[in-house]
Protein backbone atom coordinates (compact mmCIF):
# COMPACT_ATOMS: atom_id res chain seq x y z
CA UNK A 1 0.00 0.00 0.00
CA UNK A 2 1.03 3.38 -1.05
CA UNK A 3 2.12 5.48 2.39
CA UNK A 4 0.49 8.26 0.58
CA UNK A 5 -2.64 8.70 -1.82
CA UNK A 6 -0.98 9.89 -5.39
CA UNK A 7 -3.15 12.52 -7.37
CA UNK A 8 -2.51 12.21 -11.39
CA UNK A 9 -4.36 14.83 -13.31
CA UNK A 10 -5.26 13.55 -16.54
CA UNK A 11 -5.77 15.69 -20.37
CA UNK A 12 -4.03 18.56 -20.31
CA UNK A 13 -2.53 20.49 -23.45
CA UNK A 14 -1.69 23.84 -22.52
CA UNK A 15 1.55 24.75 -20.71
CA UNK A 16 0.51 27.68 -18.32
CA UNK A 17 -2.30 25.37 -17.17
CA UNK A 18 -0.06 22.60 -16.58
CA UNK A 19 2.21 24.71 -14.52
CA UNK A 20 -0.04 25.64 -12.71
CA UNK A 21 -1.74 22.56 -11.89
CA UNK A 22 1.64 20.77 -11.21
CA UNK A 23 2.50 23.85 -8.51
CA UNK A 24 -0.48 22.61 -6.27
CA UNK A 25 1.63 18.88 -5.61
CA UNK A 26 0.07 16.98 -8.69
CA UNK A 27 2.11 13.36 -8.79
CA UNK A 28 1.22 12.77 -12.05
CA UNK A 29 0.62 14.76 -15.39
CA UNK A 30 -1.09 13.01 -18.12
CA UNK A 31 -0.48 13.87 -21.76
CA UNK A 32 -3.05 12.00 -24.49
CA UNK A 33 -1.53 11.36 -27.78
CA UNK A 34 -5.18 9.38 -28.87
CA UNK A 35 -5.89 11.28 -32.01
CA UNK A 36 -9.88 10.94 -32.08
CA UNK A 37 -10.11 12.33 -28.14
CA UNK A 38 -10.77 16.29 -28.22
CA UNK A 39 -7.94 16.16 -25.26
CA UNK A 40 -5.23 14.95 -28.08
CA UNK A 41 -1.92 16.61 -27.69
CA UNK A 42 -0.17 17.46 -31.08
CA UNK A 43 2.67 19.91 -30.51
CA UNK A 44 4.74 19.94 -27.65
CA UNK A 45 3.48 22.48 -24.92
CA UNK A 46 5.28 25.27 -23.85
CA UNK A 47 5.89 23.89 -20.15
CA UNK A 48 6.25 20.48 -19.70
CA UNK A 49 5.94 18.97 -15.67
CA UNK A 50 9.64 19.24 -13.99
CA UNK A 51 8.49 17.83 -10.78
CA UNK A 52 5.11 15.40 -11.44
CA UNK A 53 5.80 12.54 -13.56
CA UNK A 54 4.67 12.69 -17.27
CA UNK A 55 2.44 10.17 -18.64
CA UNK A 56 1.60 9.32 -21.76
CA UNK A 57 -2.01 8.05 -23.03
CA UNK A 58 -2.11 6.14 -26.11
CA UNK A 59 -4.74 3.44 -27.24
CA UNK A 60 -3.71 0.52 -29.76
CA UNK A 61 -0.55 2.59 -31.02
CA UNK A 62 2.47 0.70 -32.70
CA UNK A 63 5.44 0.48 -30.35
CA UNK A 64 7.58 2.58 -32.55
CA UNK A 65 5.20 5.18 -32.18
CA UNK A 66 4.82 5.14 -28.50
CA UNK A 67 8.54 5.56 -28.08
CA UNK A 68 8.98 7.89 -30.79
CA UNK A 69 6.51 9.82 -28.62
CA UNK A 70 7.99 8.77 -25.58
CA UNK A 71 11.40 10.67 -26.05
CA UNK A 72 10.39 13.20 -27.59
CA UNK A 73 8.15 14.04 -24.28
CA UNK A 74 10.44 12.61 -22.26
CA UNK A 75 7.56 10.41 -20.89
CA UNK A 76 7.77 8.63 -17.30
CA UNK A 77 5.03 6.18 -17.89
CA UNK A 78 2.77 5.02 -20.87
CA UNK A 79 -0.98 4.86 -19.57
CA UNK A 80 -2.71 2.26 -22.37
CA UNK A 81 -6.37 2.20 -22.76
CA UNK A 82 -6.71 -0.69 -25.41
CA UNK A 83 -6.61 -3.94 -26.33
CA UNK A 84 -2.33 -3.96 -25.45
CA UNK A 85 -1.08 -7.51 -24.20
CA UNK A 86 1.10 -8.28 -21.18
CA UNK A 87 3.62 -9.17 -24.24
CA UNK A 88 3.26 -5.30 -25.31
CA UNK A 89 3.56 -4.12 -22.28
CA UNK A 90 6.74 -6.03 -21.58
CA UNK A 91 8.35 -4.79 -24.77
CA UNK A 92 7.54 -0.78 -23.72
CA UNK A 93 8.81 -1.65 -20.46
CA UNK A 94 12.07 -3.23 -21.45
CA UNK A 95 12.62 0.12 -23.19
CA UNK A 96 12.66 1.52 -19.61
CA UNK A 97 9.27 2.95 -19.68
CA UNK A 98 6.90 2.24 -16.47
CA UNK A 99 3.52 1.05 -17.65
CA UNK A 100 -0.18 1.86 -16.47
CA UNK A 101 -2.81 -0.36 -17.73
CA UNK A 102 -6.60 0.80 -17.88
CA UNK A 103 -8.93 -2.00 -17.16
CA UNK A 104 -12.82 -0.85 -17.78
CA UNK A 105 -15.00 -1.99 -14.86
CA UNK A 106 -18.86 -2.51 -15.09
CA UNK A 107 -18.73 -5.86 -12.16
CA UNK A 108 -16.97 -8.03 -10.29
CA UNK A 109 -16.28 -10.31 -13.34
CA UNK A 110 -14.19 -7.42 -15.10
CA UNK A 111 -11.85 -7.86 -12.45
CA UNK A 112 -10.34 -10.97 -13.90
CA UNK A 113 -9.12 -9.07 -17.12
CA UNK A 114 -6.10 -7.92 -14.66
CA UNK A 115 -4.21 -11.24 -14.18
CA UNK A 116 -2.03 -11.73 -16.90
CA UNK A 117 -0.73 -8.57 -16.00
CA UNK A 118 0.20 -8.65 -12.55
CA UNK A 119 3.88 -8.59 -12.43
CA UNK A 120 4.22 -6.66 -15.68
CA UNK A 121 2.67 -3.48 -15.44
CA UNK A 122 3.64 -1.02 -12.21
CA UNK A 123 -0.06 0.26 -11.79
CA UNK A 124 -3.46 -0.59 -13.01
CA UNK A 125 -5.71 2.22 -13.45
CA UNK A 126 -9.76 1.14 -12.90
CA UNK A 127 -12.20 2.94 -14.71
CA UNK A 128 -15.75 3.36 -15.67
CA UNK A 129 -16.46 0.53 -18.19
CA UNK A 130 -17.97 2.43 -22.07
CA UNK A 131 -18.22 2.13 -25.06
CA UNK A 132 -15.50 4.42 -26.22
CA UNK A 133 -11.56 4.15 -25.39
CA UNK A 134 -11.00 6.68 -22.43
CA UNK A 135 -13.11 7.64 -19.56
CA UNK A 136 -17.20 8.70 -19.62
CA UNK A 137 -17.03 11.40 -16.68
CA UNK A 138 -19.39 8.78 -14.74
CA UNK A 139 -18.39 6.54 -11.70
CA UNK A 140 -18.57 2.89 -11.65
CA UNK A 141 -19.46 0.92 -8.03
CA UNK A 142 -16.08 1.03 -6.62
CA UNK A 143 -17.02 -1.41 -4.32
CA UNK A 144 -16.76 -4.09 -6.66
CA UNK A 145 -13.03 -3.23 -6.14
CA UNK A 146 -12.71 -5.55 -2.97
CA UNK A 147 -13.18 -8.03 -5.72
CA UNK A 148 -9.45 -7.67 -6.39
CA UNK A 149 -6.90 -9.76 -4.92
CA UNK A 150 -3.70 -8.73 -7.31
CA UNK A 151 -0.63 -7.57 -5.86
CA UNK A 152 0.23 -4.60 -8.27
CA UNK A 153 -1.53 -1.06 -7.40
CA UNK A 154 -3.73 0.68 -8.91
CA UNK A 155 -4.82 4.36 -9.48
CA UNK A 156 -8.55 4.67 -9.33
CA UNK A 157 -10.82 6.91 -11.59
CA UNK A 158 -14.43 7.21 -12.80
CA UNK A 159 -16.71 10.18 -11.71
CA UNK A 160 -14.30 11.65 -9.48
CA UNK A 161 -15.07 15.53 -8.35
CA UNK A 162 -15.51 17.64 -5.38
CA UNK A 163 -18.45 15.89 -4.62
CA UNK A 164 -17.23 12.69 -4.22
CA UNK A 165 -14.50 13.00 -1.46
CA UNK A 166 -16.50 11.84 1.07
CA UNK A 167 -17.22 8.24 -0.99
CA UNK A 168 -13.51 8.54 -1.57
CA UNK A 169 -12.33 8.35 2.16
CA UNK A 170 -14.88 6.36 2.64
CA UNK A 171 -13.44 3.74 -0.16
CA UNK A 172 -10.26 1.89 0.99
CA UNK A 173 -8.33 -1.28 -0.19
CA UNK A 174 -5.01 -2.21 0.44
CA UNK A 175 -3.70 -1.41 -3.34
CA UNK A 176 -5.40 1.39 -3.99
CA UNK A 177 -2.44 3.82 -4.47
CA UNK A 178 -4.50 7.30 -5.64
CA UNK A 179 -6.65 8.75 -7.93
CA UNK A 180 -7.08 10.00 -11.54
CA UNK A 181 -8.95 12.95 -12.47
CA UNK A 182 -9.96 14.53 -15.52
CA UNK A 183 -12.96 15.97 -17.18
CA UNK A 184 -15.26 16.57 -13.99
CA UNK A 185 -12.73 18.99 -13.06
CA UNK A 186 -12.38 21.08 -16.84
CA UNK A 187 -13.37 24.30 -17.80
CA UNK A 188 -12.99 22.77 -21.65
CA UNK A 189 -11.83 20.09 -23.13
CA UNK A 190 -7.67 19.80 -22.31
CA UNK A 191 -7.48 22.57 -19.50
CA UNK A 192 -8.28 22.33 -15.46
CA UNK A 193 -10.11 24.62 -13.29
CA UNK A 194 -7.07 25.22 -10.92
CA UNK A 195 -9.50 25.90 -8.14
CA UNK A 196 -11.52 23.42 -8.30
CA UNK A 197 -8.26 20.79 -8.56
CA UNK A 198 -6.89 22.98 -5.70
CA UNK A 199 -9.70 22.60 -3.41
CA UNK A 200 -9.95 18.53 -4.27
CA UNK A 201 -5.82 17.87 -3.22
CA UNK A 202 -6.16 19.57 -0.49
CA UNK A 203 -9.46 17.58 0.88
CA UNK A 204 -7.59 14.39 0.11
CA UNK A 205 -4.30 15.47 1.22
CA UNK A 206 -5.85 16.12 4.59
CA UNK A 207 -7.20 12.51 4.73
CA UNK A 208 -6.31 10.45 7.94
CA UNK A 209 -7.29 6.80 7.66
CA UNK A 210 -9.09 7.70 11.03
CA UNK A 211 -11.21 10.21 9.19
CA UNK A 212 -12.26 7.96 6.70
CA UNK A 213 -13.13 5.05 9.14
CA UNK A 214 -15.61 7.72 10.96
CA UNK A 215 -16.86 8.87 7.79
CA UNK A 216 -17.74 6.15 6.57
CA UNK A 217 -20.82 5.81 8.93
CA UNK A 218 -20.00 2.25 10.15
CA UNK A 219 -21.57 1.13 13.41
CA UNK A 220 -20.20 -1.21 16.60
CA UNK A 221 -16.56 -0.28 15.61
CA UNK A 222 -14.36 -2.40 17.24
CA UNK A 223 -10.67 -1.12 18.12
CA UNK A 224 -8.31 -3.28 19.96
CA UNK A 225 -5.34 -2.75 21.94
CA UNK A 226 -2.19 -4.83 22.47
CA UNK A 227 1.26 -4.09 23.75
CA UNK A 228 3.74 -4.35 21.05
CA UNK A 229 6.16 -7.32 22.09
CA UNK A 230 3.89 -9.32 23.71
CA UNK A 231 3.06 -12.44 23.39
CA UNK A 232 6.55 -12.34 21.38
CA UNK A 233 9.46 -10.33 20.76
CA UNK A 234 8.81 -10.26 16.76
CA UNK A 235 4.80 -10.79 16.39
CA UNK A 236 3.83 -7.33 15.95
CA UNK A 237 3.10 -7.38 12.63
CA UNK A 238 1.39 -10.91 12.89
CA UNK A 239 -0.60 -9.96 15.41
CA UNK A 240 -2.19 -6.43 13.85
CA UNK A 241 -2.76 -8.35 10.46
CA UNK A 242 -4.69 -11.15 12.03
CA UNK A 243 -6.88 -8.13 13.87
CA UNK A 244 -7.66 -6.72 10.06
CA UNK A 245 -8.91 -9.97 8.30
CA UNK A 246 -10.86 -10.44 11.71
CA UNK A 247 -12.55 -7.16 10.86
CA UNK A 248 -11.21 -5.07 13.55
CA UNK A 249 -11.88 -1.35 12.98
CA UNK A 250 -9.17 -0.16 14.06
CA UNK A 251 -6.20 -1.12 16.13
CA UNK A 252 -4.05 0.83 19.17
CA UNK A 253 -0.44 -0.60 18.91
CA UNK A 254 0.77 0.23 22.81
CA UNK A 255 4.51 1.10 23.39
CA UNK A 256 5.73 -0.32 26.49
CA UNK A 257 6.86 1.33 29.33
CA UNK A 258 8.18 0.77 33.49
CA UNK A 259 5.69 3.01 34.78
CA UNK A 260 2.33 2.87 32.90
CA UNK A 261 -0.02 4.82 35.54
CA UNK A 262 -3.11 4.50 33.83
CA UNK A 263 -3.00 0.60 32.61
CA UNK A 264 -4.32 -1.80 34.76
CA UNK A 265 -1.95 -4.80 36.28
CA UNK A 266 -3.06 -6.96 33.37
CA UNK A 267 -1.51 -3.98 30.93
CA UNK A 268 1.09 -3.62 33.69
CA UNK A 269 2.32 -7.16 33.25
CA UNK A 270 2.03 -7.17 28.95
CA UNK A 271 4.44 -3.78 29.31
CA UNK A 272 6.47 -5.54 31.59
CA UNK A 273 6.93 -8.74 29.36
CA UNK A 274 7.42 -6.49 26.63
CA UNK A 275 10.44 -5.40 27.37
CA UNK A 276 12.14 -8.10 28.91
CA UNK A 277 11.27 -9.48 25.61
CA UNK A 278 14.09 -6.37 23.95
CA UNK A 279 11.27 -4.24 22.78
CA UNK A 280 12.06 -0.63 22.33
CA UNK A 281 10.37 2.17 20.35
CA UNK A 282 13.22 2.01 17.96
CA UNK A 283 12.77 -1.88 16.89
CA UNK A 284 9.12 -0.81 16.68
CA UNK A 285 8.96 1.66 14.38
CA UNK A 286 11.52 -1.22 12.33
CA UNK A 287 9.05 -3.30 12.77
CA UNK A 288 6.34 -1.49 11.09
CA UNK A 289 8.12 0.04 8.26
CA UNK A 290 6.17 -2.20 5.70
CA UNK A 291 3.00 -2.91 7.72
CA UNK A 292 1.05 -0.32 5.11
CA UNK A 293 1.86 -2.90 2.23
CA UNK A 294 -0.52 -5.46 4.09
CA UNK A 295 -3.02 -3.02 6.14
CA UNK A 296 -5.23 -0.86 5.81
CA UNK A 297 -7.79 0.24 8.91
CA UNK A 298 -6.25 3.04 11.15
CA UNK A 299 -3.31 2.04 13.24
CA UNK A 300 -2.71 4.60 16.43
CA UNK A 301 -0.06 4.31 19.06
CA UNK A 302 -0.71 4.36 23.30
CA UNK A 303 2.08 5.00 24.62
CA UNK A 304 3.10 7.52 27.63
CA UNK A 305 5.38 10.94 27.32
CA UNK A 306 8.79 9.40 28.54
CA UNK A 307 9.81 7.42 25.92
CA UNK A 308 8.05 9.91 22.98
CA UNK A 309 10.60 12.78 24.62
CA UNK A 310 13.10 10.58 24.84
CA UNK A 311 13.44 9.33 21.38
CA UNK A 312 12.45 13.08 19.93
CA UNK A 313 8.96 13.81 19.67
CA UNK A 314 9.46 15.79 16.05
CA UNK A 315 11.30 12.68 15.10
CA UNK A 316 8.52 10.71 16.37
CA UNK A 317 6.02 12.17 14.56
CA UNK A 318 7.79 11.88 11.52
CA UNK A 319 8.36 8.38 11.88
CA UNK A 320 5.01 7.77 12.40
CA UNK A 321 3.77 8.95 9.06
CA UNK A 322 7.14 7.32 7.33
CA UNK A 323 5.13 4.14 8.96
CA UNK A 324 1.70 5.05 8.29
CA UNK A 325 0.98 5.54 12.08
CA UNK A 326 -2.46 7.84 11.73
CA UNK A 327 -2.73 8.63 15.33
CA UNK A 328 -1.25 8.68 18.92
CA UNK A 329 -3.00 8.78 22.40
CA UNK A 330 -0.44 9.68 25.17
CA UNK A 331 -2.56 9.38 28.18
CA UNK A 332 -0.42 11.63 30.59
CA UNK A 333 0.05 14.25 27.90
CA UNK A 334 -1.59 17.69 29.60
CA UNK A 335 -3.94 19.24 27.22
CA UNK A 336 -2.07 22.45 28.03
CA UNK A 337 1.15 21.04 26.39
CA UNK A 338 -0.49 19.53 23.51
CA UNK A 339 -1.68 22.91 22.78
CA UNK A 340 1.15 24.89 23.01
CA UNK A 341 3.80 22.87 22.33
CA UNK A 342 2.57 19.68 20.63
CA UNK A 343 -0.07 20.31 18.12
CA UNK A 344 1.77 22.16 15.53
CA UNK A 345 4.10 19.18 14.97
CA UNK A 346 1.26 16.60 15.26
CA UNK A 347 -0.38 18.21 12.72
CA UNK A 348 2.46 18.95 10.04
CA UNK A 349 2.84 14.87 9.84
CA UNK A 350 -1.04 14.61 9.80
CA UNK A 351 -0.63 12.83 13.38
CA UNK A 352 -4.27 13.08 15.53
CA UNK A 353 -3.33 13.40 18.74
CA UNK A 354 -6.29 11.75 20.47
CA UNK A 355 -7.23 13.29 23.88
CA UNK A 356 -8.78 11.34 26.78
CA UNK A 357 -11.85 12.34 28.62
CA UNK A 358 -13.77 10.99 32.05
CA UNK A 359 -16.69 11.66 34.20
CA UNK A 360 -14.49 14.15 35.96
CA UNK A 361 -13.72 16.04 32.90
CA UNK A 362 -15.68 19.28 32.91
CA UNK A 363 -17.97 19.77 29.95
CA UNK A 364 -15.86 23.57 29.28
CA UNK A 365 -12.68 21.03 28.46
CA UNK A 366 -14.37 18.28 26.80
CA UNK A 367 -15.53 20.83 24.27
CA UNK A 368 -12.42 22.73 24.62
CA UNK A 369 -10.72 19.24 23.59
CA UNK A 370 -13.48 18.95 21.08
CA UNK A 371 -12.55 22.32 19.13
CA UNK A 372 -9.17 21.47 19.00
CA UNK A 373 -8.61 18.22 18.28
CA UNK A 374 -9.47 15.89 15.41
CA UNK A 375 -10.00 12.15 14.93
CA UNK A 376 -12.38 10.81 17.87
CA UNK A 377 -12.59 11.26 21.50
CA UNK A 378 -11.60 8.35 24.49
CA UNK A 379 -14.08 8.65 26.42
CA UNK A 380 -13.07 6.77 29.41
CA UNK A 381 -15.57 5.02 31.29
CA UNK A 382 -14.38 5.87 34.92
CA UNK A 383 -11.17 7.70 36.60
CA UNK A 384 -9.91 4.02 37.27
CA UNK A 385 -7.38 2.26 35.44
CA UNK A 386 -7.82 -0.30 32.72
CA UNK A 387 -8.92 -3.58 33.42
CA UNK A 388 -11.90 -5.77 32.39
CA UNK A 389 -15.52 -5.13 33.94
CA UNK A 390 -18.83 -7.00 33.84
CA UNK A 391 -21.17 -3.99 33.29
CA UNK A 392 -21.64 -0.98 33.52
CA UNK A 393 -23.70 0.84 36.40
CA UNK A 394 -26.37 3.68 36.06
CA UNK A 395 -23.81 6.04 36.42
CA UNK A 396 -21.40 5.05 34.14
CA UNK A 397 -24.27 5.06 31.21
CA UNK A 398 -25.49 8.53 32.34
CA UNK A 399 -21.98 9.71 31.67
CA UNK A 400 -22.12 8.02 28.42
CA UNK A 401 -25.46 9.55 27.35
CA UNK A 402 -24.63 13.18 28.64
CA UNK A 403 -21.73 13.56 26.29
CA UNK A 404 -23.27 11.77 23.28
CA UNK A 405 -25.93 14.62 23.84
CA UNK A 406 -23.43 17.16 23.60
CA UNK A 407 -23.37 16.69 20.22
CA UNK A 408 -19.93 17.10 19.85
CA UNK A 409 -18.06 17.59 16.55
CA UNK A 410 -15.61 14.66 17.59
CA UNK A 411 -17.10 11.29 17.05
CA UNK A 412 -17.06 9.05 20.39
CA UNK A 413 -15.17 6.05 21.20
CA UNK A 414 -15.56 3.64 24.83
CA UNK A 415 -12.67 2.82 26.28
CA UNK A 416 -11.81 0.61 29.87
CA UNK A 417 -13.47 -2.29 30.93
CA UNK A 418 -15.05 -3.61 27.64
CA UNK A 419 -15.13 -7.08 27.81
CA UNK A 420 -18.57 -8.54 27.13
CA UNK A 421 -21.74 -8.35 25.27
CA UNK A 422 -23.10 -6.14 27.87
CA UNK A 423 -20.35 -3.80 28.36
CA UNK A 424 -20.10 -3.45 24.71
CA UNK A 425 -23.41 -2.51 23.67
CA UNK A 426 -23.40 0.10 26.12
CA UNK A 427 -20.63 1.52 24.88
CA UNK A 428 -21.87 1.21 21.29
CA UNK A 429 -25.17 2.87 22.32
CA UNK A 430 -23.82 5.90 22.82
CA UNK A 431 -20.34 6.06 21.01
CA UNK A 432 -19.36 5.15 17.45
CA UNK A 433 -17.92 2.23 19.13
CA UNK A 434 -15.71 0.27 22.06
CA UNK A 435 -11.62 0.28 22.91
CA UNK A 436 -11.15 -3.65 23.86
CA UNK A 437 -7.93 -3.42 26.36
CA UNK A 438 -7.08 -5.60 28.78
CA UNK A 439 -9.55 -8.79 27.72
CA UNK A 440 -7.78 -8.95 24.38
CA UNK A 441 -4.38 -8.74 26.22
CA UNK A 442 -5.54 -11.76 28.27
CA UNK A 443 -6.79 -13.75 25.49
CA UNK A 444 -3.96 -13.16 23.89
CA UNK A 445 -1.24 -14.46 26.56
CA UNK A 446 -3.67 -17.40 27.15
CA UNK A 447 -3.78 -18.36 23.81
CA UNK A 448 -0.63 -17.19 22.24
CA UNK A 449 -2.47 -16.80 19.17
CA UNK A 450 -3.85 -13.96 17.27
CA UNK A 451 -6.23 -15.49 15.70
CA UNK A 452 -7.43 -17.87 18.68
CA UNK A 453 -7.37 -14.39 20.82
CA UNK A 454 -9.64 -12.28 18.53
CA UNK A 455 -12.16 -15.30 17.55
CA UNK A 456 -12.37 -15.76 21.76
CA UNK A 457 -12.87 -11.92 22.05
CA UNK A 458 -15.47 -11.63 19.35
CA UNK A 459 -17.42 -14.66 20.79
CA UNK A 460 -17.75 -12.89 23.74
CA UNK A 461 -19.12 -9.32 22.83
CA UNK A 462 -21.64 -11.06 20.50
CA UNK A 463 -22.59 -14.10 22.61
CA UNK A 464 -21.21 -13.59 26.54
Amino acid sequence: MMKNKLIKVCGMKEGKNIRDIELLGINMIGLIFYSKSPRCVHEVPDYLPGQAKRVGVFVNEDKAYVQTIANRFSLDYVQLHGNESPEYCQALQRTGLKIIKNFSIAAKEDITQTAPYEGICDYFLFDTKCDTFGGSGKQFDWDVLYYYNGQTPFLLSGGIDIQTVKALKAFSHPRLAGYDINSRFETKPGKKDVKRVSKFVKQIKDMNRINQLFNSNKKDLLSIYFCAGTPTLNGTTEVIKTLEKNGVSMIEIGIPFSDPMADGIVIQNAATEALRNGMSLNLLFEQLQDIRKDVNIPLLFMGYLNPIMKYGFERFCKQCATCGIDGVIIPDLPFKDYQEEYRAIAEQYNIKIIMLITPETSEERVREIDENTDGFIYMVSSAATTGAQKDFDTQKQTYFKRIQDMKLRNPLMVGFGISNKATFEAACKHASGAIVGSKFVTLLEEEKDPEKAIKALKHDLIYD
